[in-house]
This record gives C-alpha cells, structure tokens and sequence, in this order.
C-alpha cells in the first residue's frame, strides 16, 4: 500500500466525559449520559444503567499483548488525546498512512439503547452537535455520521435536514429496530426519500440495537458479556438489509445508499446466494414483493446500492467480485482496542495480498471518497 492515499470508512472518537452534561437540552440535563468514578476506571451512566468504560488506551496494545492482558475499564485521564483532540487526530492518523477518516462515536452508539424515545433523540442531538463541531477543524480530512433516532420518522427527517445543513456526511440508525418496526414497513418511506434527496448514506454499525441495553440485566459487569455478542454481530444487519431489498425499498428509491459498518463481509456472499434462492426458488408466501424488473434479483440491489465496511477480512476480499467491488470500504477502527492503528498498512497488505492495485484502490480510498465526498485532488495535494 506504500504511496496510495488510505481513507477509513470506520474510525471512532472518544467522547469527552461533560459532552452531554454540557450540551443535551436542559429538559433531560438530569437524564443526560455522565460519567461516575471507580476505583479501576471512569464509566458511563446512561438513563440510569453503567454502560461502558473508556476505550483509547490500549490502540495498538493488541500487537503487543495478550487478549488476557488487555483491559476493558480505565479513566478518562488515561485516553489519548488524540482520541478527542481533532488536530491530533490527523496528525496521529497520517502517522499511521491514513490520509481521512469517516468518523463515528464509542459510547454514542449505545444511545440506542436507551428506551425512552424523547433521551433517546435529544442524546442523539447533542451529539451531533459535538461531531460537526470535532470536524469543523479539518473537514477535508474529517467526516462526520450524524446519529438518528427513526422512532418518529418525521423527527428523524428533521434531524436529518438539520445535520446535512452543519456539513456532516451521512447519518446512522439502529442496526435493530424493534420487532414489530422492521425496516420493511411503509412508515419509513418519507425517510429514505429524504435520505435520498440529501445524498445522506445511511449506515448501520455494530453495537446499535434499538433498546437492547449494551449490558444485560441479569449481569452485573459488562465483563460477563458473552463471546456471541462479538462473533454473531452480522445477523442484525443480515436481517435489516434483507427486509428492506425484499420490502423493495431499493428499487422504489435507487439513489438510496444503505452500509453495513464493522460487520466485516464473509457473511455476504452466502447471505446474497440465500437471498436469491428464496426469491427464485421458494412459493411466495402471502403479500411478499416482486420487482418490476422480472430479471432482477435480491443480489442486484445489494450490489448497486449497499456498502460494507471491513477491517481484516482477507477471505471476503477474496470474494469482492461476488459482492460487488464497489460495496468494499476499509476502516481502521481507531481508536478502539481492535483497531489496525498503527499497523494499518502492514495489515492492508496481508489482507489484500493477492488484490490487484486498481482493485486496492477502489477499497482503501476510491468508493469511500465517492460516497462521502472526499476531495482526492485536495488530499494528494
């Protein structure tokens, strides 16, 4: 990768501990996410519960440790500067050859979790105030994802609207809606046709669940976490995407762009051949959707309208032509424990080992410059 400009699809910050207590709107300022001290780390309270501690202080730490000897609380004190500090950010991320960054947040993304709606929203909110904010200081370089709460689709329009007009490049919502608001019903088509209109891609990243607590409530530490969280992430996003191309919510809105973020991509090709066996092969069952388009198949609109942003998945690199080059976004993940800072292209070139360049270049920077608006003329400048 020596020489070739490196843009993450997928990088995170941390949040400093007064963002909410500072800038929610002074109706929740009771209920906003705070921080309360421990004896071994700082941790968030979100409405109510403990949610997680700091990450950002062990980037790279894998590389030199075990999994044994990492750690998953600390203090805020503890968390690199760059982490939180948008001029070190750059500066710390073109050390590690990436040119920009698509940013999303760490403790943000649990917000989802939060059942009441009106927290929910209004977290949300002051969020993306602080990330157009963070971005401002280099927006050649920092792109931003606003959060949206679709409880109210009418709200999360108007949120929308509002996070295009301060310059942030795409917007996220649950991964997991609730069981009876499935991404297939009709009451978010004014969503994704404004989606469209705004050019917004929307994207659904790990860890977002719509009211699904980030610790359960029969355990006491987020230490008890069991490994399928981690390792069975895909399935929620398999199950959203899914409902949406067979609901036909890509060919009714085809400038729609709908990513699947830190899901990495072996899953897909099976999931598309799935997904093509049961439009063509199974008895349709009920009200179930057809294309207008008789030749059309579930697999095409994936290809044309999905993105998936990956970190190491050199076997689903092996299958980029079964899902489509143009769905193929690398993230580093910085800052987090997993990210590939600061060997990220050490790491690239094994992944993509057997990737032709003109293949490496639309993965590592070409189709998330397009889809975000990077500037390339302005970054090799």
């Amino acid at each position: 990768m020596a020489g070739s400009i490196l843009i993450s699809s997928d990088s995170h910050i941390i949040e400093p501990p007064d963002l909410w207590t500072e800038r929610i709107d002074r109706g929740y300022r009771d209920r906003a996410p705070h921080v309360v001290r421990e004896e071994k780390g700082d941790w968030w309270v979100m409405d109510g519960k403990h949610s997680m501690s700091f990450l950002g202080i062990q980037t790279g730490d894998r590389f030199e440790k075990a999994s044994s000897e990492l750690v998953i609380e600390a203090h805020f004190e503890d968390v690199r500067p760059a982490a939180y500090d948008p001029k070190r950010y750059v500066e710390e991320n073109r050390e590690d050859g990436v040119e920009a960054s698509v940013i999303y947040p760490s403790e943000a993304m649990l917000l989802y979790s939060i059942p009441d709606s009106g927290l929910c929203s209004a977290a949300m909110r002051a969020y993306n105030d602080y990330i157009a904010d963070f971005c401002s200081e280099d927006p050649l370089r920092l792109k931003g994802i606003a959060l949206i709460n679709v409880d109210d689709p009418k709200e999360a329009i108007a949120e929308l609207e509002r996070c295009r007009k301060k310059g942030l490049a795409g917007a996220m919502i649950t991964v997991l809606p609730p069981a009876d608001r499935g991404y297939d019903l009709p009451i978010y088509e004014p969503f994704w046709s404004a989606a469209e209109d705004l050019a917004m891609p929307i994207s659904m990243h790990v860890a977002t669940g719509r009211g699904v607590a980030s610790v359960d409530t029969t355990q006491t530490s987020i230490k008890d976490v069991k490994p399928s969280a981690f390792y069975l992430q895909d399935h929620f996003v398999r199950k959203s995407i899914g409902e949406m191309i067979f609901a036909g919510v890509f060919e009714r809105h085809p400038k729609l762009r709908i990513g699947s973020v830190e899901h990495e991509v072996s899953w897909a090709p099976f999931f598309l051949f799935q997904m093509d066996y049961t439009y063509t092969q199974r008895p349709v069952r009920g009200n179930w959707h057809r294309f207008a388009d008789k030749s059309a198949l579930p697999s095409d609109y994936f290809k044309r309208q999905c993105f998936m942003s990956f970190q190491e998945d050199a076997i689903g690199m092996r299958e980029r032509e079964t899902v489509g080059l143009g769905t193929l976004m690398w993230g580093s993940d910085y800052p987090h424990t997993e990210s590939t800072f600061p060997r990220s292209r050490e790491i690239l070139e094994r992944v993509l080992a057997d990737v032709p360049q003109k293949d490496r270049q639309a993965i590592t920077c070409d189709n998330v410059a397009k889809l975000y608006g990077f500037d390339l003329a302005a970054l090799r400048a």
